[in-house]
């Protein structure tokens, strides 16, 4: 059942304050902070670019609500479910809407939030998440506690959404609150309303470069090195030409243009196509990485790369061949140390054994050592 907040319109409004502001106006917004988790460079920002798939994390703000010196006890505030379909076609909304009212983590008001307008204080914080305008109230339990707001436009929250397009959303989407002082509003300590105010929206733009998708792993994994040599025909059979990536959304639109493969030569690898598997991208490669270097994979819009190197006889994975790596061998081999076939399989039969350390020695003594790096790189967020 969905809740009722009648409350600034009966009880605990006794009078009005018919104030005219002195400095800044008392003022919501709605901001967005996120997308698919990656905070918002400069943000808050009241505009921002999304694609299908991605959900953004929006707050409501409150600022100068103290034209007077008024303390701020309660405050209550509504989404304008017609803003949803603002835009050209489709909708903007709140993610699984109409959840668990009770405990639904999608809308709330974050009390553990410094941010929060009421933080550290005795509140009944209330959300209502089943009517299609998402509702949250904070009264606090002492009105004397009310906080005062010192007119120099500092933003303190109110609430937290997380909102994305339907499939067919398309154009520009305008999210607001319902602008009525009785609906989007504030009360004083002395259980006046504040007024006038004002409201901000978000402008929300639909647009298919999926700019906010990131790589958060890959496999084989960050830094990892191919130490199968290249003189026998099935280890470079089986070197690296497929890796897959996984990103923090769905990386459907994600195409191979929005890649660079570098290998510190003009003529590193490149990509001969990709194919998706839920969050995952697999991407194949025209050919198998370069023996004796680091290939980094790096995905253009968010910045993020892995980095994966193949070095012959390197099974202790530090970007070089010596004799560390006999003793890192030997230790596989008697269980010791548990590595991935790629790293101790240095003959290519599939198991670690004897033919490995006479492979291994004899690459080092050839003097067929991978070229000393900077070490084993990280996905960057």
């Amino acid at each position: 059942m969905s809740m009722h907040f009648n409350f600034f319109r009966t009880g605990l409004i006794l009078g009005l304050t018919a104030a005219v502001a002195l400095g800044q106006t008392p003022t919501y917004s709605i901001e967005a902070v996120a997308v698919n988790g990656i905070p918002i460079p400069n943000g808050p920002a009241s505009k921002v670019s999304i694609t299908h798939g991605d959900v953004v994390t929006a707050k409501v703000f409150i600022r100068n609500w103290s034209p007077n010196g008024e303390k701020l006890r309660a405050y209550q505030l509504k989404l304008d479910d017609v803003s949803y379909a603002s835009g050209e076609q489709g909708v903007v909304q709140p993610v699984d809407l109409q959840m668990h009212p009770d405990k639904d983590p999608n809308a709330f008001i974050d009390e553990s939030d410094p941010q929060w307008v009421h933080f550290g204080l005795g509140t009944i914080p209330i959300t209502d998440t089943v009517s299609l305008g998402y509702r949250w109230v904070s009264v606090l339990l002492e009105s004397i506690d009310g906080p005062i707001s010192a007119q120099d436009g500092k933003k303190y929250s109110c609430a937290t959404v997380n909102l994305t397009p339907s499939l067919n959303a398309k154009g520009t989407f305008t999210l607001a609150l319902v602008e009525d002082p009785y609906i989007t509003g504030m009360i004083t300590s002395e259980n006046d309303q504040i007024m006038p105010i004002e409201y901000e929206r978000l402008t929300v733009d639909l647009d298919p470069t999926p700019k906010w998708r990131r790589m958060i792993s890959s496999h084989p994994p960050d830094g990892a090195v191919d130490a199968r040599s290249a003189s026998r025909k099935r280890a470079e059979e089986d070197s690296w030409t497929t890796i897959r990536l996984t990103f923090n959304a769905d990386p459907g639109k994600v195409a191979a243009e929005d890649f660079t493969v570098q290998d510190g030569t003009s003529s590193s690898p490149q990509i001969k196509k990709i194919s998706t598997e839920g969050e995952t991208l697999a991407v194949l490669l025209d050919r198998p990485i370069r023996a004796g270097a680091w290939t980094t994979i790096t995905h253009k819009h968010s910045s993020t790369s892995t980095r994966i190197g193949r070095f012959p006889g390197d099974v202790d994975g530090n970007g070089t061949t010596d004799t560390n790596d006999l003793l890192a061998l030997l230790d596989a081999i008697n269980g010791v140390r548990k590595l991935p076939e790629y790293q101790f399989d240095i003959d290519g039969n599939g198991a670690p054994g004897p033919g490995d350390l006479l492979r291994l020695l004899d690459i080092i003594s050839e003097g067929r050592v991978g070229s000393r790096t900077s070490g084993a790189g990280r996905t960057q967020p």
